[in-house]
């Protein structure tokens, strides 16, 4: 064998090693990719169902408050009968509440990895609903108090998010 056939097999082995570094390198980066969109849109998801019961029972009896969203309910009930006597229906509230904030601390988490459009722009929506409602809800002592009401329009829930979520989950 000449020199010339020695560094032509030795560049291709070379060339085999590498390629298969690359190659275990892209898998160990795509098996994380997963892993991190697991333990993110996971919870979010779950939270996300959690909500969604929270809120139909709010929304029934004996929460519902003649056609008043949650916390413009809650505000005529405790006025009506005081404070302690629904605080199971603030449990629920801070509940979702809780769930929405956490929520939002995994969409921070996950916004930079968003492989979908629709994802994207459905959690701005979610963030911004989340933000105005929790707004909402820490103004009710205040308003209660100084014997105010709350404005008339509550923030729109992003009926998108949700499916938004599903898509991108799908495709991971």
């Amino acid at each position: 064998m000449d020199r010339r056939s020695v560094f032509a097999i030795a560049g291709i082995a070379a060339a085999l090693i590498c390629a298969a570094g690359w190659f275990h390198e892209y898998q160990s980066l795509r098996q994380a990719r997963q892993t991190f969109a697991l333990d993110t849109l996971g919870p979010i998801a779950e939270m996300l169902k959690e909500n969604a019961m929270i809120t139909h029972e709010l929304q029934s009896a004996p929460y519902v408050e003649g056609g008043n969203e949650l916390v413009s309910a809650y505000l005529i009930k405790i006025r009506r009968d005081g404070v302690p006597k629904h605080s199971d229906m603030k449990q629920r509230i801070d509940r979702l509440m809780n769930n929405n904030t956490a929520i939002l601390a995994l969409l921070a988490k996950y916004s930079t990895h968003a492989r979908t459009a629709a994802l994207k722009s459905s959690a701005e929506q979610f963030r911004d609903y989340a933000i105005s409602l929790r707004h909402r809800w820490q103004s009710v002592p205040e308003i209660f108090m100084a014997g105010g009401n709350l404005p008339v329009a509550a923030p729109p829930y992003p009926a998108e998010f949700g499916r938004a979520i599903a898509s991108e989950q799908a495709i991971q």
